[in-house]
């Protein structure tokens, strides 16, 4: 048989709650032991190594919260879920005070149990062993990679995180409380994300928050509005900015009173910002300016040149049109000679028609 993935103690007065989340965890591949009181738990503690503990927040004899101060004083990074009732967030918040790693609301689903699980074994298991080696980067982070990562915050600065995010989501009964950085990059969350692309999820808040920003600034606004809001059918979203350029992000059912969740985002957004006021924040590579790729030249025959044709000589230019000239004019009886030869008759001839005839001075003239 193979080994399991990790081993869970599952806590609850409850017969039926313990077998049921026996049966969904044994079948994802965990192993579990259950306790039907916290004075069992404790007795098994004692003898077994358990890298997660699932216990009710109400039982009989050993309450959860002492539990919970039990577990940590033996083994501070085992990681403790509650299960509760809707209205037990009051104790909620005192569990995440004393560090609860997360809850489960009931009635809870399969998918809720195995995804809470799943990933506070995940985050217990975060810190690399001295002298580890990186696992290999995978074609899928080649083709999508990961947000860049600006905020360096320690350890200590992490769990105090967590601890804002669990305290938000257990006083707001969140589904879901996040905080991203203004790259998309995902630095913590608290709560079921089921499904969701968290990636996604991510750079789309970042694009609102710049939308935001925008209008901000149409509106002359002097800095950037704070807190948005958006509702849907089932549940809302409230996003809280922080002056370093970091996001909260809270996902309650829609039923939820608006200014409860107001009043609480804009507490745990100041208190988020009071933690990394002293953080070392890097800056951002400057984009790689990758050379253009040269294009190979295609060698191409030259096309021919066809030789010029020989222009035509110029033709010769056309001689100006001659304006002929104008005959002159004959005056056969003008007003002179007319004149004259009134004052000199005596010069005048006269000669008669046949007097004119036989000299030949009519030519040819013929009648």
């Amino acid at each position: 048989m193979a080994d399991p993935l990790a081993n869970i103690l599952v806590v609850d007065d409850t017969e039926a709650i313990c077998k049921a989340l026996r049966d969904v965890l044994t079948m994802a591949g965990y192993g579990v032991r259950t306790a039907p009181s916290g004075e069992r738990a404790l007795q098994i503690l004692e003898t077994a190594q358990m890298d997660l503990v699932i216990t009710d927040l109400k039982m009989s004899g050993i309450s959860g919260i002492q539990l919970l101060k039990k577990v940590k004083e033996k083994s501070p990074a085992t990681p403790v879920i509650i299960l509760t009732g809707f209205g037990d967030m009051d104790s909620v918040v005192e569990a995440m005070h004393l560090g609860v790693a997360d809850y489960l609301k009931k009635p809870f689903s399969v998918n809720e149990v195995l995804q809470v699980t799943s990933r506070e074994l995940a985050r217990a298991r975060q810190a690399p062993a001295a002298g580890a080696t990186a696992a290999p980067v995978t074609a899928a982070e080649l083709l999508h990679p990961a947000p860049a990562h600006r905020f360096m915050f320690s350890t200590q600065d992490n769990k105090r995180i967590e601890h804002v995010l669990s305290e938000l989501r257990a006083q707001t009964t969140a589904e879901s409380v996040l905080l991203i950085e203004d790259t998309g990059y995902l630095i913590s969350s608290k709560g079921m994300q089921g499904d969701t692309d968290l990636p996604s999820l991510g750079r789309l808040i970042v694009s609102s928050r710049k939308t935001t920003n925008q209008l901000a600034a149409l509106l002359r606004e002097e800095a950037t509005f704070s807190l948005t809001y958006v509702e849907g059918q089932r549940v809302a979203v409230y996003t809280a900015g922080t002056s370093q350029g970091l996001a909260l992000v809270v996902v309650v059912p829609k039923t939820v009173k608006q200014g409860a969740v107001w009043v609480y985002a804009k507490k745990a957004a100041s208190e988020i910002e009071q933690i990394a006021a002293n953080v070392f924040v890097q800056d951002l590579p400057a984009p790689v300016q990758t050379a253009p790729v040269p294009v190979k030249e295609q060698k191409t025959e030259p096309a021919p040149v066809a030789e010029p044709k020989p222009e035509p000589p110029p033709a010769a230019p056309k001689p100006a049109p001659v304006e002929p000239k104008p005959e002159p004019e004959i005056e056969l009886f003008s007003e002179e000679a007319l004149e004259a030869a009134a004052e000199s008759s005596e010069s005048v001839q006269t000669l008669s028609w046949e007097e004119a005839l036989a000299r030949g001075l009519l030519g040819d003239l013929k009648l």
